[in-house]
């Protein structure tokens, strides 16, 4: 295991399974604040992120406080010497470290999320918990491992 993937691994294993930080993946894309669009554009192609793990793309300062968020569509469109703290969507809906999988459901269904932010007490951005993630922790199986269709 790579040294980097090994140090993800070990601050996963810290949390307790049933809160946010141990459902999240650290596998998310967050740009610095102070990038242009064409400069954000240009750092996602550096990182080459699987397609499927691009839900959205995070904004943070230099210490990972998260500041922001981005779709790709705004970033696409952007003028591309456009600062994206002036077009990112500041009022990030987050969950703490702490939060219980029904609490991160219900977060991901009122606002209707693909994926929500898992933030300390600092709101530094620790990973992502997706819809599937937390969907498949409180969504009971039934025998063969199949869901059961809650109407």
């Amino acid at each position: 295991m790579e040294e980097d993937e090994a140090g993800d691994v070990e601050e996963l294993l810290a949390y307790r399974e049933d809160t946010a930080g141990g459902l999240m993946t650290t596998g998310y894309v967050a740009v610095l604040h102070t990038l242009t669009a064409a400069e954000a554009i240009e750092r996602l192609r550096e990182l080459e992120p699987d397609a499927e793990s691009v839900y959205y793309v995070y904004v943070t300062d230099e210490e990972e406080h998260l500041l922001g968020v981005l779709s790709l569509r705004d970033l696409i469109v952007a003028k591309p010497e456009t600062k994206i703290r002036d077009f990112m969507i500041k009022n990030v809906i987050s969950v703490g470290l702490d939060a219980g999988p029904r609490e991160v459901a219900a977060v991901t269904s009122k606002y209707n999320l693909l994926a929500v932010p898992v933030v300390d007490e600092h709101n530094r951005i620790h990973g992502i918990v997706t819809v599937d993630d937390v969907m498949e922790r409180v969504m009971p199986a039934r025998a063969g491992g199949r869901r059961r269709r809650i109407f």
